[in-house]
């Protein structure tokens, strides 16, 4: 998700809850927390909140991060 797009996006509601990395974690499937750090880092992970020194991510922001991989995977076993 770029910035603009971030821009664009709602505030967190009681449907769309911030995350913690570890649950994050759980949500898909059991991926190391590190990994998420890497991928935050690499900036190729789903897009993610700094609040003081607090990370977060909206559930809603996995899940479209979640959805685009799926989408390249379907692209890729199709060509």
């Amino acid at each position: 998700m770029t910035q603009s797009e971030l821009s664009d996006t709602s505030p967190a509601t009681a449907d769309d809850p911030l995350l913690t990395p570890e649950e994050v974690s759980v949500m898909l499937g059991g991926v190391p927390t590190a990994t998420l750090k890497r991928w935050r880092t690499q900036r190729t992970g789903p897009l993610v909140l700094h609040i003081g020194r607090h990370v977060r991510y909206r559930r809603s922001a996995v899940e479209t991060w979640l959805s685009e991989k799926d989408q390249e995977a379907a692209d890729w076993m199709a060509s």
